[in-house]
């Protein structure tokens, strides 16, 4: 007997992305574009600077988490609307700050990321005294 393969439609794979953070779901050479003027870098190429970036932004919080409210499925582009949240390792103070995510997909894997939220928030939350400059 055959095995049914089963394909997972790209909402599917985004929700989970946000679950797992599983870098496989990522193409080699993706294309992350975080917001302008974001102190964590804004752009990143290829899946390795991905999680290294992934990584950099979760470690200047306890208890981070992605939370996507709202996915829209537009067919090769998903929309996310949602919040993250933590607690600043440098102030201490708990963050809740709004985002919306726009993913690119092909052939099963994530290939490109438009990264929208509110920098000065975050960089507040990371280095309260750089986050005046702005």
């Amino acid at each position: 007997m055959l095995e049914e393969l089963t394909v997972k439609t790209n909402l599917e794979i985004v929700r989970e992305f946000y679950k797992t953070l599983n870098s496989e779901l990522v193409d080699p050479d993706v294309d992350w574009n975080v917001a302008d003027s974001f102190s964590l870098g804004i752009h990143h190429h290829g899946r390795q600077a991905v999680q290294k970036w992934v990584t950099r932004l979760a470690a200047q919080f306890d208890n981070w988490k992605d939370m996507p409210d709202q996915l829209l499925d537009t067919g090769d582009m998903v929309i996310a609307l949602g919040h993250y949240q933590g607690r600043s390792q440098v102030t201490g103070k708990p963050v809740d700050v709004p985002f919306s995510h726009i993913w690119f997909l092909k052939d099963g894997r994530i290939i490109k990321l438009n990264h929208h939220v509110d920098t000065v928030m975050l960089d507040g939350a990371i280095a309260p005294d750089k986050a005046l400059q702005n």
